[in-house]
């Protein structure tokens, strides 16, 4: 470098290879964070800190204060006039519990969005955009009231659902995915209709729609303020605020519900703030695409889910039921206030992805963008394992069967997630290789090659066999067959690219790091299910709690069929063995705890139900010993048999026919 610095021109050339592969994408990222942190500290309102710090703390402060103030009033109207939600059979409550929550949420919102509002530089408190918002959000907040009280059909609140869109799209809010705006109109009411309906469903569990909403109002408020909304910031300050407000008295054990006037409202108004983002100072229209879906992304999630679940078993996907994201987390062994935050945490992981995506170059936007939903695919799927519904929820109808069989198509999701992969992986590559500047020619190669690499890849899968395996148990083999899918993907790749581009310039190093990150994204993909089978397993705390003892070669076996199978009705806390040399070690993530002198020590310490034994080195008297043992300390004694079984062959009568009954 220092000899290169005193040539003429040569100083201020950017290497390749200077900062290393990724070195100056990261320095691009973190440049366009900077950038961007300065543009909001020098466009946001003018005056002293303490000014700015008071402009958007007041719109959080004053919705707190105001919902905390009229959240014990409401509560105690509702009760008086009867608005209670009884417990049933398709509901998660299970006492009776207050409703209209959404009457304090929204005089608690509408107590703070006023400040910002009448703050707004230039008198521009009155502009369209967002008294549409507002007054969409107090329509379906008026709707909501109606049907906590006499139950609306779902069709009559899809029809002022429709109104309050019309509404949204009429003052000027549409969401800019595409350079059409006839079609944007329509993915904006879709988008609307979607976000609505899909808080709504989310509010079956204490604290996790209204906690959820505030987290999502948190990072649209940042959002906005980095695209110099300040208005727009002020408006989702004052919703995060109401939702903050409300919280405590909807946490576990709740003592009031939002209702639908609650629910629908804050719905309708996350879904105009998200559609009202400014694309166009973003840094592509992947941003645009990806930042308000990934801020929003739980509710979403969650409607998807049950969707797809009602479709296959035939039912309405209008018909309450506990077949919920929070629902099937219970099922994990969560408790209520464990799912609510560990939904929290998954909606903070959408804005923070949001915040990444704001910063990052616009090349980059994409292979992130689809990395994330990929591993929500995975998690929705993982997720859609934990609820069967009875036989008489089951498929019924041509139609119903039909999307079932179609939904069902497990290779069908198989393929479509590797594309993802292959995709994100093949773009990631050239910005490594390129350290995130692209020269114009490369550019123009990744646009043309993109589908041949990915066709290439899903190609090299299905000649070797990857998509006839167990996608979600991934074994040794697998692993090989996989490994064996990417090297040949990669070769197919650069032999289609070299028959494809003969005079384009192709860079080794690219098509490497691809077959690297496509093997790497897959392998990961297809271990995802057992990793959260472990933690599935980790959170459960059903079942008899069991020392194993031998640590031997079927120690592993024994472990991934009692996680596998939940009927077996066995948590182990660890393993026994009496070679001291293993002592210490793990097993499928469970330690090596002592050996048999320490089974008393053991059984008390962990509070064991159970022994299992799974070593075949015992002697009978060692056995005996074992069992007068158990008997002693009262807990049960279990053996684990792995042996093959040779079955007798069939009988056969005169003239070699087998007999009735063996056919």
């Amino acid at each position: 470098d220092r000899a290169g610095a005193g040539r003429s021109g040569d100083a201020a050339a950017p290497h390749p290879g200077r900062e290393g592969h990724g070195g100056r994408l990261c320095t691009r990222w973190r440049r366009n964070m900077e950038d961007a942190v300065a543009s909001w500290i020098s466009s946001s309102p003018t005056g002293p800190l303490s000014a700015r710090v008071l402009y958007f703390a007041l719109p959080f402060t004053a919705a707190l204060v105001a919902t905390a103030a009229l959240t014990p009033a409401v509560r105690a109207f509702a009760r008086a006039v009867g608005l209670i939600a009884r417990p049933t059979s398709d509901r998660w409550h299970a006492r009776p519990t207050a409703l209209l929550g959404g009457i304090a949420v929204y005089g608690g919102f509408i107590v703070g969005a006023a400040l910002p509002l009448a703050q707004a530089p230039g008198g521009e408190a009155f502009r369209t955009e967002w008294a549409g918002i507002v007054a969409a959000a107090t329509l379906m907040f008026l709707v909501g009231l109606v049907d906590d009280k006499v139950r609306l059909r779902p069709a009559t609140k899809m029809i002022f659902q429709g109104i309050a869109a019309a509404i949204v799209i009429s003052c000027g809010v549409v969401y800019p995915v595409t350079p059409w705006f006839v079609l944007n109109v329509l993915l904006t009411f879709f988008w609307f209709l979607a976000l609505t309906n899909a808080l709504n469903l989310l509010d079956n569990m204490d604290g996790v729609a209204i906690g959820v909403a505030g987290i999502a109002a948190l990072f649209l408020a940042g959002a906005f303020a980095w695209e110099g909304a300040w208005t727009l910031t002020g408006i989702c300050l004052a919703l995060a605020g109401a939702a903050a407000g409300f919280l405590p008295y909807n946490f576990h054990r709740a003592s009031i519900f939002m209702g639908d006037s609650g629910s629908l409202f804050v719905g309708a108004l996350l879904a105009s703030l998200g559609a009202a983002y400014p694309g166009a100072a973003s840094a592509s229209i992947v941003s645009v695409l990806f930042i308000p879906a990934a801020i929003v992304i739980l509710p979403i999630l969650d409607t998807t889910l049950v969707t797809i679940a009602r479709t296959l078993a035939g039912r309405p996907i209008s018909v309450g039921g506990r077949d919920h994201t929070s629902h099937r987390l219970a099922a994990l062994g969560l408790t209520e206030r464990g799912v609510a935050i560990l939904l929290y945490a998954v909606s903070t992981c959408g804005g923070l992805v949001a915040v990444l995506l704001r910063g990052a170059p616009p090349d980059l936007a994409l292979p992130v963008g689809s990395i994330f939903v990929a591993g929500l695919l995975i998690f929705t799927a993982y997720l859609g394992r934990l609820h069967t519904y009875e036989p008489w929820e089951r498929p019924a109808g041509r139609v119903t069967l039909l999307v079932s069989n179609l939904l069902h198509k497990r290779r069908a999701f198989e393929l479509v997630l590797d594309l993802i992969l292959f995709a994100a992986a093949y773009q990631l590559a050239f910005l490594l290789r390129w350290d995130g500047a692209l020269p114009a020619d490369q550019a123009a190669l990744f646009e043309r090659t993109l589908a041949v690499a990915v066709v290439a890849k899903a190609a090299a899968f299905g000649l070797l066999g990857v998509y006839r395996g167990a996608w979600h148990q991934l074994a040794m083999a697998d692993v090989h067959r996989l490994a064996r899918g990417t090297l040949l993907g990669g070769i197919l790749t650069v032999g289609l690219v070299r028959l494809l581009e003969p005079a384009a310039a192709i860079s080794w190093g690219a098509y490497a790091l691809d077959a690297i990150l496509a093997g790497l994204l897959v392998v990961g993909a297809r271990t995802s299910f057992q990793s959260l089978e472990l933690v599935r397993h980790s959170l459960d705390r059903t079942g008899k709690r069991a020392l194993i003892y031998g640590a031997g070669r079927t120690a592993g076996l024994l472990i991934n069929e009692i996680i596998a199978n939940r009927a077996l009705g066995i948590r182990p806390v660890g393993f026994v063995d009496d070679d001291p040399d293993k002592h210490g070690r793990r097993i499928n993530g469970y330690r090596i705890l002592g050996d048999g002198r320490d089974l008393r020590r053991l059984v008390e310490t962990y509070r064991v139900s159970a022994l299992v034994l799974c070593s075949r080195k015992l002697s009978p008297v060692a056995v005996e010993e074992l069992k007068r043992c158990c008997d002693a300390l009262g807990i049960e004694l279990l053996k684990f048999n792995l042996e093959l079984q040779l079955l007798p062959a069939p009988e056969r009568g005169a003239g070699g026919q087998l007999r009735a009954g063996h056919a």
